[in-house]
């Protein structure tokens, strides 16, 4: 099932997002609105179901948590 963005009407079928998928050197990725690149998974079938735990964890995460996947991120070195 495909979940419409904030903002999208729900009436509306979204375009195909399969760009959101990508391969890199036998792994797959998925990226995610933000530009963070998630994964590796040994398949497009495993990153196909990570970004449904993606979504959930999303829904559930703190501020915190989600600021870890922005374009702003600061990481530990």
């Amino acid at each position: 099932m495909v979940m419409p963005r904030t903002g999208e009407q729900s009436e509306h079928k979204p375009a195909i997002r399969s760009d959101r998928f990508f391969k890199l050197h036998n792994f797959w990725f998925f990226a995610t609105r933000e530009g963070a690149a998630v994964g590796p998974f040994d398949s497009k079938e495993g990153a196909v179901q990570a970004v449904s735990d993606y979504v959930e964890f999303v829904q559930k995460a703190g501020p915190e948590a989600l600021d870890f996947f922005t374009s702003e991120a600061r990481y530990a070195v």
